[in-house]
């Protein structure tokens, strides 16, 4: 399969499966939650995933937020 880069996931210059192994979290579950505008605390009380764990992702993501919108998955890779 072959990878885009451009979209969305281009500009992150990240992969789900890196995020998967770095910090064992599902990136598309993530981002679905941080398109719907939840803070960090929530995100963590409602997925599951420790609060630490929570800003470490969106750090590694470059502070993302809501302006992603939900139609972000538009530009996965197919």
């Amino acid at each position: 399969m072959k990878k885009r880069n451009d979209g969305f996931f281009g500009k992150l210059n990240v992969s789900a499966d890196e995020i998967k192994r770095e910090y064992g979290v599902d990136l598309y579950l993530f981002l679905d939650a941080v398109a719907l505008g939840l803070s960090d605390e929530e995100i963590s009380e409602m997925i599951g995933y420790d609060l630490a764990t929570v800003k470490k992702v969106r750090k590694k993501l470059g502070n993302v937020g809501s302006e992603i919108g939900l139609t972000y998955k538009k530009d996965l890779p197919s």
